[in-house]
């Protein structure tokens, strides 16, 4: 059962070179991320080129798929609209922030530390150049010269840790405006923003000569890419809600095609949109839409739609408020304001399975490859615990010292130390020793790793059950 996992966080130190790049010095010199450690420099990899690392080890062992993108103006991030934590061990595992009219963040239940370099940076560095392609083109009559490069080089030890949290992996939780069931169709339909339209009025649609089109309202601009637009100031207007404190955009109803009266009433306010999130630019203000404006060239009119919906597919009603899908379930609970929470859960085979696969691309090494350079990201030290807390708690004691010309890795003493830590499992290879004087407290270490994997409720070389 899902209760019965436990958080657990893994400690390493593989034996590689810096190959997490920095910015070039002086043009021509590529430079290796590096940062102050007591008195000495280190070179470092960041926690990004670690989480890319992993995820590429698990596209590659297991066929973790790649979730869905989508851009909007600048920005290029998860399409929650396709993607979810059920159909996506990447967005389930490393988290997502999806920005826009709605703003959805998931933290990730996979902790990444940067990879620590444990040996000092002493300004080590090669030449590098391209001479056997400038001999391939020499000897086929074509003149050329080399092009040289410096590179800032570093062998060292890395110290990296991974937390799984046990309880957030396989869960997520969304706010969303309203929701029906398509009975007929077997579909969900989440509206985690309520769609609305505006509808401007004489508009004419302009092209250059280059084919670029720009639409116009009395000399006012608007353009358009994608489901990204930019539009004049002067058709829309700042609304302030007492509620809230952000300032929300409509248009200008003067601009409107409006509800026409009949029998002698009154015609209603034409349909707006409203606009949460927006940039400005001089004379513009700048958002996206849920999907690319339509211009009618007969009647000169532009729509322009605004909101966020998210259909699931291949649903099955289990009761009033539970919903059944291919990996998982979907419940759903009215909150305040008239919204309701969205809570996702992963089927519990499928989400030991996707600990399971996390577990063993880390401990066998992940794939690496940087500047054309394969790289070594196997461990050569591990250090993995059942933990009562998802915290990195080996991280800060474990280090590498020379002790009599042999390498020694230290700091296990006080890991077993912390009361966070439960069970220890730890694996060390021929080019370290270990003292086992630091080990203190015999009854948390297991020494085979399956039986490790067991008491965290795991059975990563089984079928799970």
């Amino acid at each position: 059962m899902n209760n019965q996992l436990k958080h657990i966080t893994i400690t390493i130190i593989y034996e590689a070179s810096a190959l997490n790049r920095d910015e070039k010095i002086g043009g021509n010199i590529l430079s290796i991320k590096k940062l102050k450690k007591g008195n000495r420099t280190v070179s470092f990899i960041g926690k990004p080129a670690i989480r890319h690392y992993l995820f590429q080890t698990l596209k590659k062992a297991f066929s973790w798929n790649e979730a869905k993108v989508t851009s909007q103006g600048d920005v290029i991030q998860f399409d929650i609209t396709q993607e979810d934590i059920l159909t996506s061990p990447e967005l389930d595992a490393f988290g997502y922030m999806y920005t826009g009219q709605t703003s959805i963040t998931r933290k990730a239940p996979i902790g990444i530390t940067k990879a620590v370099g444990l040996d000092p940076y002493e300004g080590d560095m090669a030449f590098y150049s391209n001479h056997d392609l400038v001999q391939r083109a020499i000897r086929s009559g074509q003149g050329a010269t080399p092009n040289p490069y410096n590179k800032e080089e570093h062998i060292s030890f890395y110290k990296v840790s991974f937390t799984i949290d046990a309880q957030r992996l396989g869960k997520d939780e969304w706010i969303v405006e309203r929701f029906f069931y398509d009975g007929s169709n077997k579909k969900l339909i989440l509206e985690l923003q309520i769609s609305k339209y505006a509808i401007l009025k004489n508009v004419e649609k302009v092209e250059d000569e280059d084919g670029n089109i720009t639409y116009k309202i009395e000399g006012k601009e608007i353009y358009i890419e994608g489901r990204n637009v930019k539009i004049s100031k002067d058709l829309m207007e700042q609304v302030s809600k007492k509620k809230e404190e952000k300032t929300t955009l409509k248009f200008k109803s003067s601009y409107l095609v409006g509800e026409k009266e009949s029998e002698g009433k009154k015609a209603k306010k034409p349909p707006n949109i409203e606009v949460r999130e927006f940039e400005e630019e001089e004379g513009f203000y700048i958002f996206s839409v849920s999907k690319e404006p339509e211009y009618d060239e007969g009647k000169k009119e532009l729509k322009i739609e605004i909101g966020l919906t998210k259909t699931i597919e291949n649903v099955q009603q289990i009761n009033q408020n539970e919903y059944k899908t291919q990996n998982g379930t979907i419940k759903i609970e009215q909150v305040g304001s008239g919204k309701y929470k969205i809570i996702f859960e992963l089927d519990g085979n499928e989400k030991k399975k996707r600990i399971c696969d996390i577990l063993n691309a880390i401990k066998n090494g992940l794939y690496a490859q940087s500047s054309g350079e394969a790289n070594t990201l196997i461990p050569l030290f591990i250090i993995a615990g059942i933990v009562k807390v998802p915290s990195p708690v080996f991280h800060p004691f474990i280090d590498v010292i020379l002790n009599n010309n042999k390498l020694e890795v230290i700091g296990i003493y006080d890991g077993l130390e912390n009361d966070w830590v439960e069970k220890v499992f730890i694996q060390v290879s021929q080019r370290f020793y270990i003292n086992e004087n630091q080990f203190n407290k015999k009854e948390k270490i297991v020494n085979d790793w399956n039986e490790f994997i067991k008491q965290a409720g795991l059975a990563c070389n089984e079928k799970q059950s």
